[in-house]
């Protein structure tokens, strides 16, 4: 078998391991031949073996002439090593957890860094009616929110026009700075209960996706946009990712994984969407619903670092969500993406992931965008980003836009 057969086995298998383990699997998607598909990868493999399996491809990386590919294909596998040991009950602690994962080193925003990005509300909230921010904050959403029943309604009307609005705007002011076209079959929307996140892009492979919304989660109106492009962009991500896999036989590009560096870049290009677009995020409330997204980013990866590191109780936790996010109690028990466990007793798949979105946006591609906008150099880093799947990376990331 070749590298890249040898590769695409090895990842189902993980995945399978990690379906296992956790119910999820780390193969995201997958677009590539039907005879090394992740469902018919070998299953219930040792640890042992996924492991060494993983060395030996880590030793044949060195004959990959295409730097960025080597770079990238390399952070992935060693990525994926911390994972297999992670989930066969290596007493990994949480913060080299996310540190071996992603390559960043978890930890608390003080007290004073939380109350600033509290003022920066509060100063957004001033003309809206209540006694004290909270109060203020709690019953615009409240005003603003939009769930269940509701929220499925809005998928064949506002939704889908929302997302023409979008997929135009990506033609016009992105796709405009290539010179070939992407196939694109576009997306289909769906509802779904149960789940620790609230919307998520399932790429489907011949250039279509499939976007749930979780009904369970309360969207509040003038967040919806951002939502809507976060979840595009993923799809056309995944649109040039399989463009260059069928031009070039790329056949690792044909799995996308979930918990390893290329996650930063996706998680933060998709959050960057709306600063690529230009998209106003709610109007007359855009101050607010940028700074109480800012803070709530925020109290998110302190409550992670809460429940895994200084293992606080869940109520604790909630009353944290509630007190300093603004939010309401009952919605604050419903936010259970970085819990230790999921609810029926399981690893959560999902722990770790939380510190991708943050710094995705703040510490790679917004500071490259707009540094590309001050030098002139937007068409070269649209090019960079989506014709060069492999410049998608944070081990890549300095390399692939050195010239921007």
């Amino acid at each position: 078998m070749t590298f890249e057969e040898d590769y695409l086995k090895l990842v189902g298998q993980i995945g399978n391991f990690t379906e296992e383990a956790t119910g999820v699997s780390v193969v995201d998607a997958y677009f590539g031949p039907e005879s090394l598909s992740p469902e018919k990868a070998q299953k219930r493999l040792t640890s042992e073996k996924l492991l060494t399996s993983l060395d030996t491809l880590i030793g044949k990386t060195k004959e990959i002439d295409n730097e960025l590919r080597r770079i990238a294909i390399t952070s992935d596998l060693e990525s994926l090593k911390v994972v297999v040991k992670w989930l066969s009950g290596e007493n990994i602690p949480y913060i080299r957890l996310v540190d071996g994962i992603f390559g960043i080193t978890p930890s608390k925003f003080g007290q004073n860094e939380i109350r600033k990005a509290q003022q920066v509300v509060e100063d957004a909230c001033a003309t809206l009616p209540g006694s004290n921010v909270s109060e203020k904050i709690l019953k615009w959403e409240e005003k603003s929110k939009i769930s269940g029943e509701a929220l499925k309604k809005m998928i064949d009307t506002e939704i889908i026009e929302h997302t023409k609005e979008i997929a135009g705007l990506f033609e016009r002011q992105i796709f405009a700075h290539f010179p070939t076209k992407v196939k694109n079959e576009g997306v289909v929307y769906k509802t779904v209960t149960g789940e620790p996140w609230s919307a998520y892009n399932y790429y489907q492979g011949n250039y279509t996706s499939v976007n749930v919304f979780n009904v369970d989660m309360p969207f509040n109106k003038y967040r919806l946009i951002t939502t809507l492009a976060h979840e595009y962009e993923h799809h056309v991500a995944n649109l040039f990712t399989e463009k260059y896999y069928r031009e070039n036989n790329a056949l690792d590009l044909s799995a996308v994984l979930l918990h390893t560096k290329r996650c930063i870049i996706s998680e933060g290009t998709a959050d960057c969407a709306r600063d690529f677009l230009g998209l106003r995020l709610g109007g007359e409330y855009d101050g607010l619903v940028e700074s109480l997204s800012n803070l709530r980013s925020m109290i998110s990866l302190n409550v992670a670092y809460m429940l895994n590191v200084e293992h606080v109780d869940d109520e604790t936790a909630t009353e944290y969500v509630s007190s300093e996010g603004f939010r309401p109690i009952e919605e604050a028990r419903k936010l259970r993406f970085s819990k230790p466990l999921t609810p029926d007793g399981k690893p959560n798949f999902f722990k770790p992931y939380v510190y991708t979105y943050f710094f995705g946006r703040r510490n790679y591609v917004l500071p490259t965008f707009h540094k590309a906008q001050k030098k002139g150099k937007v068409k070269e880093f649209f090019q960079t980003l989506y014709l060069n799947p492999y410049s998608r990376s944070s081990a890549t990331w300095k390399t692939a836009f050195s010239k921007i």
